[in-house]
């Protein structure tokens, strides 16, 4: 290769049209980000500089590491996500690439490199990878099992750069116009400016592009070491002076506000900002909630959390994920700047909210203060609702206990009033045999056998302890006799009832009339006694079910259970608030059958608690025990 060194004027057109195509980059780049994560799109052109420098000394293209690290920092947006733009970019131009040089290079005499396969493959594998990683739980598992060898923030930033990245390939970020042309623009200058410098220096077009592109992997300098020294050294001078051009500037000009940058980094860590506008994680804005969806969605250990994240989030950001009891989840979600309260499911589950919702609509205007429902919406695999979010509101489980006893008491007794009057303005038929005999079985004793069935794998034999008491497994077998379980449902009086009245159930709202507001119903119970009402209230304030449910400590050795039971002080206050009054409404059998269909909730309720956690699981079995030991002593 022999340098013209009379066409010094075009070999300095041909650096000032590289320095253009790099700037055009630069643009390129920030249409995968957000508009406020890089107002200052100098950042990326420096970092793009950063790591052609690099790369112009190291091998193994590692300067696109150093201009991840430099540009995640400048921006604050996280590393991984980072990481996935500049793949994405790149995975575009190994196609731009591969389509030059098999249609436009290609000489047909001498063909250095008539089918660019290895470039072909790459991007074949990285669509392919991406395309799994959307859509195959497998591959998404792989990746977590891989991640999994690192400690939780290296696997967490592992599957989100997978999760980003097959986003950004078939969201369709990188087919948007306004990408396309940039690309198109950026390799035309691109083209342009190697042109230019084939000319000033006297070879064909074919052999700069192969120069400056035929081996990735390797360093620029090392043209200097295996090439003409005099033409190699033009071929780097080409190339460095933009890049050193744009390093100078930009580190004469922003010097003191990066090193600010760097130890403001370096005390309060590096982990601040979101994603692309387009991706998943700018529909969470907190961290921890984003990184329980990436979790739930590689490690598959929450299909509904990952369903939730896919397909329930469109149209808003998600500010909080509420603990819940239950397959449904429930968030509050920013839709169109308001706050409400999203109820989301899956399947059978989703069928269940979608009935929920009816319930709410047909009894709005009834006797008991029901929460507004704004909108729904029903796709094939799931279903949600919104209802507003209203402020200033509790829920009545934390108001018990952060308010005197008395104001407790009272919501308590305007709620047993209200509920009660809504029972008795919708009195239906009594339930035949068959129904006590269906809701006996399907809500009892099959729930009892699965439950039966989990704890002998737990135990060694049919006696065991809990907090130093005996109790035996045989006591069960009566849950598994229907003739039982049916002669203990005396009171066959149907009615519409609420289904799911547990203390956090019903928000405590000032503002509101009467102050307070009901939840969540389930309408779904076979057998409709106003006693599963008062049941669902005895479960809360009997052996405390929410704090149970939040904070349980159950430790099994050998066939001994230690419980931590969470009944505060306020809650045996309310409990005998409601024993005494259904003992003034339905006297003491009617009491004893409230009893009975408590037991019939967690026999409902443990189960589930198996699939979900089965340490919590074996908590709800104890309270279950408990519960039939003292209900096996006033059974008719």
């Amino acid at each position: 290769m022999n340098l013209l060194l009379d066409d010094t004027a075009i070999y300095a057109v041909a650096s000032l049209l590289l320095l253009v195509a790099h700037v055009i980059r630069a643009t390129r780049w920030a249409l995968l980000f957000r508009p406020k994560e890089v107002e200052r799109r100098f950042d990326l052109l420096l970092g793009l500089a950063l790591g052609y420098a690099l790369n112009a000394i190291i091998p193994w293209r590692l300067g696109e590491l150093a201009r991840t690290w430099f540009v995640s920092t400048r921006t604050s947006v996280r590393f991984s996500y980072v990481a996935a733009t500049v793949v994405a970019e790149r995975l575009t131009d190994l196609i731009v690439v591969s389509a030059i040089a098999s249609f436009v290079l290609v000489d047909a005499r001498n063909s250095a490199w008539p089918i660019p396969l290895v470039p072909i493959a790459l991007a074949a594998v990285l669509i392919l990878l991406s395309y799994q990683v959307q859509k195959s739980e497998a591959s998404r598992r792989l990746v977590w099992n891989v991640a999994s060898i690192f400690n939780a923030r290296f696997r967490f930033n592992i599957v989100d750069f997978f999760w980003s990245l097959s986003e950004l390939v078939t969201g369709g970020a990188l087919l948007k116009p306004r990408f396309l042309v940039t690309t198109a623009i950026m390799w035309i200058f691109y083209m342009l400016s190697y042109a230019a410098f084939a000319n000033a220096a006297g070879q064909g077009l074919q052999d700069i592009f192969f120069a400056m592109l035929g081996s990735p992997l390797r360093p620029a300098s090392e043209q200097l070491v295996i090439g003409d020294g005099k033409a190699a050294l033009a071929l780097l001078a080409f190339t460095g002076i933009p890049v050193m051009g744009i390093l100078l500037y930009g580190g004469l000009k922003q010097l003191p506000a990066t090193l600010k940058l760097l130890n403001a980094r370096r005390r309060y860590g590096w982990y601040a900002g979101r994603g692309a506008l387009t991706t998943t994680r700018n529909r969470f804005k907190a961290e921890a909630e984003y990184e329980y969806f990436l979790v739930s969605l590689f490690s598959g250990d929450n299909a509904a959390a990952t369903s939730f994240g896919l397909n329930a989030i469109d149209d808003g950001t998600v500010h909080k994920l509420f603990a819940g009891g239950s397959d449904a989840i429930t968030a509050m979600v920013e839709v169109q700047e308001h706050l409400v309260i999203r109820k989301f499911a899956t399947g059978a589950s989703g069928g269940k909210l979608k009935a929920q919702r009816d319930w709410l609509g047909s009894y709005r205007s009834a006797t008991i203060p029901l929460v507004d429902v704004l909108k729904d919406r029903q796709k094939k695999e799931s279903y949600h609702y919104d209802m507003p979010l209203v402020i200033p509101s509790n829920d009545f489980y934390d108001f018990i206990h952060t308010n005197p006893i008395d104001r407790s008491q009272r919501i308590f007794s305007e709620v047993v009033a209200c509920i009660t009057e809504f029972h008795d303005q919708h009195i239906g038929e009594p339930a035949n045999p068959a129904l006590i005999g269906k809701y006996v079985l399907e809500k009892g004793a099959n729930n009892a056998r699965a439950i039966l069935g989990f704890a002998e794998t737990i135990f060694s034999g049919n006696d065991f302890s809990i907090n130093g008491v005996h109790f035996s497994l045989g006591q069960w077998r009566h849950l598994l006799d229907l003739d039982w379980m049916s002669a203990q449902v005396r009171n066959r009086a149907t009615t519409v009832i609420h289904g799911d009245l547990t203390i956090e159930n019903i928000i405590v709202a000032p503002q509101q009339k009467p102050g307070w507001y009901i939840i969540d119903p389930n309408p779904e119970n076979i057998f409709n006694s106003q006693f599963i009402d008062w049941a669902k209230l005895m479960q809360s304030v009997n052996l405390g079910y929410e704090g149970l449910n939040r904070n349980f400590n159950c430790v099994v050795t050998d066939d001994s259970i230690q419980l931590a039971f969470t009944k505060s002080q306020a809650y045996t206050e309310l409990h005998a608030q409601l024993e005494n009054m259904t003992r003034m409404r339905y006297g003491e059998d009617g009491l004893r059958e409230v009893y009975f269909h408590e037991l019939m909730n967690y026999l409902r309720l443990t189960p589930y608690k198996i699939r979900q956690n089965p340490k919590k699981a074996i908590c709800f079995f104890a309270c279950t025990s408990v519960l039939l030991n003292r209900y096996l002593k006033i059974a008719v």
